[in-house]
């Protein structure tokens, strides 16, 4: 998943991610998404998820799958872009309804199941679930203090997308893991804007998001919050800023005008558009950009610090939860289990959310996987070495904390904040929010 930005007035050419099909539609508005039995036997469950068109094709034909090999079961899908997808979870939410199974970000995790609106997983694990060949990182993303309210979909890590042409033309090696620091990327930034007359910058602003800051905390060894809440400060946030800002003025990134449109969506993409060589990213998400680029996009390890710190770590926030009113739970479990650890059902999903979190699984996929599939995976193993462990669920409140990032980011780079009044605002913002 890629970090996104919703809209909001006070931000300028705020676009909005959309999918192709309407959650409240699929499940009408405020009203039983929940399944239900037909009156013939037959049990209903609604089964929702965000992403776009290839993950809903994939995951149509695994469900079909499912159906086959449980006649006694229908599923009714649908599907939403990230930010549309979380705001109509969050009105149906108001309305006490959440679908029966219900694909979960992890930085959503501690607010729904700390509402209630999740049930917990435990009560169904080594009967309906079986979580003996999933990852032990993965399965602990989805654990909080009173229970496990997910399990792992998918595994990703973090990379750095970026344009090979443009780097070659402008006399640059690719870089390589393991030997790829942030001066580094300073450097070929410089030289990629100087050579193209700043027609082309060297990276996608990074400070919009509040993703990128994490690792610019973690590569110090710390974590941007914990059980107990927030860990950075106020200072870590100015140091962050100060650093980007940095970049901005000396013509290294994108514009104001350009980072404000981006939302983490190809069509928003600078680097898809030509207008940056490179851009931070999840590896799940980088996908997106080889059928709108082809050879013009490569993937490169995350730039570390100068110990050689990357702060990556195996990332599941793709995750899949059963809604607490689930009338027919026994089932929805099935469903998840069938996704998360069946092997026909891996090789049909194959990378859409990331590689499969069940070892067994991954094996199995890995042996058939070309094109777009077999980089994404080569990459992520290549990584193996570098992964550090996963940060503990975000604290409840962090998907507003993430959208009140990248206004404040806005603020400062269209100079109506200064970066250490946007730090004051933001820390004190957050405070309110996750209090």
């Amino acid at each position: 998943m890629m970090p996104t930005r919703t809209r909001d007035s006070r931000v300028r050419g705020r676009t909005l991610a959309t999918g192709a099909v309407s959650l409240l539609a699929a499940c009408g508005v405020l009203a039983g998404c929940g399944g239900s039995g037909s009156g013939d036997g037959t049990v209903s469950l609604d089964f929702t998820w965000y992403g776009n068109d290839s993950r809903a094709e994939a995951t149509q034909e695994a469900v079909d799958l499912f159906e086959e090999r449980n006649p006694g079961i229908t599923v009714n899908t649908s599907f939403s872009g990230f930010d549309a997808y979380f705001e109509k979870l969050s009105t149906q939410v108001a309305g006490g309804n959440v679908p029966d199974v219900v694909q979960m970000d992890a930085g959503y995790l501690r607010e729904y199941a700390e509402r209630g609106m999740l049930r917990d997983l435990d009560e169904h694990v080594g009967t309906e679930i079986d979580i003996e060949s999933v990852d032990p990182a993965g399965l602990r993303s989805g654990e909080l203090p009173a229970g496990r309210f997910a399990v792992p979909l998918g595994r990703s890590t973090q990379t750095m997308a970026y344009n090979p042409t443009i780097w070659a033309e402008a006399g640059l090696d690719a870089p390589e893991v393991g030997d790829f620091t942030w001066d580094d990327l300073i450097e070929a930034s410089e030289i990629i804007s100087d050579s193209t007359d700043g027609e082309v910058v060297g990276l996608t602003d990074p400070g919009w998001a509040v993703d990128w800051f994490q690792f610019f905390i973690r590569q110090q060894g710390r974590e941007l919050y914990t059980e107990e809440g927030i860990a950075f400060t106020e200072e870590d946030v100015a140091d962050y800023w100060n650093f980007t800002q940095g970049l901005r003025d000396a013509g290294m990134v994108t514009s104001a005008e350009v980072t404000s449109q981006v939302n983490g969506s190809v069509d928003t993409s600078p680097l898809v558009s030509g207008r940056s060589a490179a851009e931070l990213s999840y590896l799940g998400s980088s996908a997106s950009l080889f059928p709108t680029m082809g050879e013009d996009v490569a993937l490169a390890p995350w730039p570390s610090n100068e110990e050689g710190e990357t702060g990556i770590y195996a990332s599941t926030s793709i995750q899949i939860a059963i809604g607490s009113r689930s009338e027919h739970p026994e089932e929805a479990a099935r469903l998840i289990d069938f996704l998360m650890n069946d092997v026909e059902a891996g090789q049909i999903l194959r990378t859409v959310r990331g590689t499969p979190p069940n070892s067994e699984v991954r094996a199995a996929v890995a042996e058939d996987l070309d094109g777009v599939d077999k980089i994404l995976f080569d990459f992520e193993e290549s990584m193996a070495d570098e992964l550090s462990d996963a940060p503990s669920a975000p604290p409840q409140g962090w998907g507003s904390v993430k959208r009140t990032f990248t206004r404040v980011y806005d603020s400062i780079n269209f100079g109506e904040l200064t970066v250490d009044e946007g730090a004051a605002l933001l820390m004190n913002e957050t405070e309110q929010l996750i209090s």
